[in-house]
C-alpha cells in the first residue's frame, strides 16, 4: 500500500512575545529584562545557591532555546534542545536549594517554568526520534521487509505517545505557574496563548501515534500474507483498519487514513470484521512514584497502579492510556478534562474531596522520615523544627510538615524545601541540601533501596489511597468501584502486592 500524502515534520513549539524566541515571558518579559547575549559563561561571583544563579541558568537556557528555534538542521535543533534542557535542569536544581524569602515568588516561578520547558524539550526530542523511526519503517516497508518495518512503526508510536504525555505534562505545569509577586509581570496572556497550542500539539502526537500503529499492523498483515498465514492477515488487517478508521476525520491524517483504510478493506477481496471501538480513558499519574506509578526512559509506564488499572480495564471492557502529570497540577488536569481519572497512590483527604470524587480506598499507608545513613537525627529532632526537610510539592508529606510543624510554630517555613518530585528531594538529601525527607513509606523504601539512606521513623498517618474522578462523572465512579471490588477479591490482587513489595500494605 503506497502512502499518498507526505507528512511534513516541524518543531512543535512556538515563539511567544518578543525577546528570546520561545522563552516563557510575562507581560514584563522574562527574556527581555535581563538577557545579556554577550554572556558566555556562568559568572563565578554569583553564589551557587542564590536566586541570581538560578536566574542566570535560566538566561542561558533561554538562549539555547532561541538557537534551537532559529536552527534549520535537525541535528542542530536536537543539540540546542539538549543544551536547553540541561540549563533548565541546572536552573531547577539550583532553585530547589535557594533559601531567599525576598525572592520566594520569583524562585517558585523559575521552578515551574523550568520544569515545563524540560518537559517541552523532551517532547520535541521524542517527536524527532519518532519521526526517524517512522521514516525507517516506511523505507523498510517499501523494500518489502514487512515484519521488521512493524517493529520500527511500533517504536515510532511509542515515541509519539511519550511526546504527547510530555506536552500534556508541560501544559499542566504552565497552568499552575503563579506570576503574583514576581518581577515578571502578569503571565496570564502568555499562558492563555501557549496552552491551546500545546494542547493541539499533544493531540497531534496522539493522532500520529495512532497512525503509526495503523502502519505497524499493516506491516504485520503483509508479513503474514507473505508467509501464507491467512488468519493472521485477517486479524492484523482488522487492527490496522481500526486505527485508520479513527483518523478519517483528522485534519492532519484524514486523507491518508481514509485511503489506507479503503485499500486494506479490499486487501483480500473482502472486508474484514473490524473490532468494535471500545471506550478509552486517560489516567493521570505521577511519573516518578515507584512502586505505584513511574515512566521508564523508553516511555513505558510501570507499577502497581498501572497493572491494577490495566486489569480493571480488561475486566470492565474499556481501554486505558497513561499520562504523566506534575503532581501539583494533576487535579487541575483532571478538572480541565485532560485526564479522566487519577490512579497514582493519591491519598483521600477532605481538602481533595472538595475538588474531586474518590472511589473506595484500596490501600492504606503511612509517611516515612528518611535521612542519610550517617545521620544521627531522631524523630524528636524533626519535631523540634530545627531540621531542614525536603518533600514533594502537593503531597501529604508536605501537608504533614505544614500542619504539624509550620502551622504549630515549631518550624519556620523556610526549613521546608518542596521539590517537583521525590527523587529530586532524595538527591537534595544526598547533596546535603536538606537533612531529612518525608514521603509515603512504600515509595521511600523503593527509592532508597541500596542507597546511602535510612528510615528513622514511620509517622502513623493511616492514609488511604483512592482513585480520583471528576465529581460529575458518576458512571465512571461506579465502574471503577466495581472494578476495585473484582480486583481485590481476585487472587491476582495478592500476587500484585507481592510483585511490588506491598504485602501487608
Amino acid at each position: 500500500m503506497e502512502i499518498t500524502k507526505a507528512i511534513t515534520f516541524c518543531i512543535l513549539l512556538v515563539s511567544i512575545g518578543t525577546g528570546v524566541a520561545g522563552a516563557p515571558i510575562g507581560d514584563k518579559g522574562v527574556a527581555l529584562d535581563w538577557v545579556d547575549t554577550e554572556i558566555a559563561t556562568t559568572p563565578t561571583t554569583i553564589p551557587e545557591t542564590s536566586y541570581e544563579q538560578a536566574r542566570s541558568y535560566y538566561i542561558f537556557a533561554a538562549d539555547e532555546w532561541s538557537q534551537a528555534w532559529n536552527s534549520k538542521a535537525i541535528d542542530q535543533i536536537r543539540y540546542h534542545l539538549g543544551q536547553a534542557k540541561t540549563r533548565y535542569s541546572d536552573c531547577l536544581n539550583t532553585a530547589n536549594t535557594v533559601d531567599d524569602p525576598a525572592n520566594a515568588a520569583n524562585v517558585a516561578l523559575l521552578k515551574s517554568v523550568s520544569s515545563a520547558y524540560i518537559a517541552l524539550a523532551d517532547a520535541a526530542l521524542a517527536m524527532y526520534d519518532g519521526a526517524d523511526l517512522f521514516s525507517t519503517g516506511r523505507s523498510l516497508m517499501s523494500d518489502g521487509h514487512y515484519g521488521t518495518s512493524a517493529e520500527w512503526f511500533q517504536g515510532a508510536a511509542d515515541k509519539f505517545a511519550t511526546s504527547q504525555a510530555l506536552f500534556n505534562q508541560a501544559t499542566a505545569t504552565l497552568q499552575s505557574v503563579s506570576y503574583a509577586g514576581t518581577e515578571y509581570g502578569d503571565g496570564t496572556v502568555y499562558t492563555a496563548t501557549i496552552v491551546p497550542i500545546l494542547n493541539g500539539k499533544a493531540d497531534y502526537m496522539r493522532e500520529f501515534a495512532t497512525y503509526a500503529r495503523g502502519w505497524q499492523h499493516t506491516g504485520l498483515a503483509y508479513h503474514a500474507s507473505a508467509n501464507g498465514n491467512s488468519a493472521t492477515v485477517q486479524s492484523e488487517v482488522a487492527q490496522a483498519m481500526s486505527h485508520f478508521a479513527g483518523l478519517r476525520s483528522s485534519a492532519s491524517f484524514g486523507w491518508d487514513a481514509t485511503t489506507n483504510y479503503n485499500t486494506l478493506a479490499t486487501f483480500l477481496g473482502g472486508t474484514p470484521t473490524i473490532p468494535a471501538q471500545r471506550t478509552r480513558f486517560t489516567i493521570g499519574i505521577d511519573g516518578a512514584y515507584p512502586p505505584y506509578t513511574s515512566q521508564e526512559r523508553d516511555g513505558a509506564f510501570v507499577g502497581f497502579d498501572i497493572d491494577s488499572a490495566r486489569w480493571i480495564a480488561d475486566r470492565m471492557g474499556f481501554d486505558v492510556e497513561f499520562q504523566a502529570v506534575a503532581w501539583d497540577g494533576i487535579i487541575p488536569a483532571l478538572q480541565a478534562g485532560r485526564v479522566d481519572m487519577i490512579y497514582s497512590g493519591m491519598t483521600i483527604t477532605e481538602e481533595r474531596k472538595q475538588q474531586v470524587a474518590f472511589t473506595k480506598p484500596y490501600l492504606k499507608i503511612n509517611q516515612a522520615i528518611v535521612v542519610r545513613s550517617d545521620s544521627d537525627l531522631t524523630f524528636d529532632d524533626i519535631m523540634s523544627g530545627t531540621v531542614i526537610i525536603g518533600t514533594q510539592r502537593g503531597t501529604t508529606g508536605e501537608m504533614w510538615v505544614q500542619n504539624n510543624l509550620i502551622a504549630t510554630g515549631r518550624m519556620p517555613a523556610s526549613n521546608l524545601r518542596s521539590f517537583l518530585n521525590f527523587p529530586l528531594a532524595i538527591t537534595a538529601l544526598f547533596n546535603y541540601q536538606v537533612d531529612a525527607t518525608i514521603y509515603d513509606k512504600p515509595p521511600s523504601v523503593n527509592i532508597i533501596e541500596g542507597q546511602n539512606a535510612k528510615i528513622i521513623h514511620e509517622i502513623d498517618t493511616s492514609e488511604e489511597y483512592g482513585i480520583a474522578i471528576r465529581k460529575d462523572d458518576t458512571d465512571l465512579l461506579v465502574t471503577m468501584n466495581h472494578g476495585l471490588d473484582l480486583l481485590m477479591a481476585d487472587p491476582y490482587w495478592d500476587e500484585l502486592k507481592a510483585k511490588y513489595g506491598l504485602t501487608g500494605v
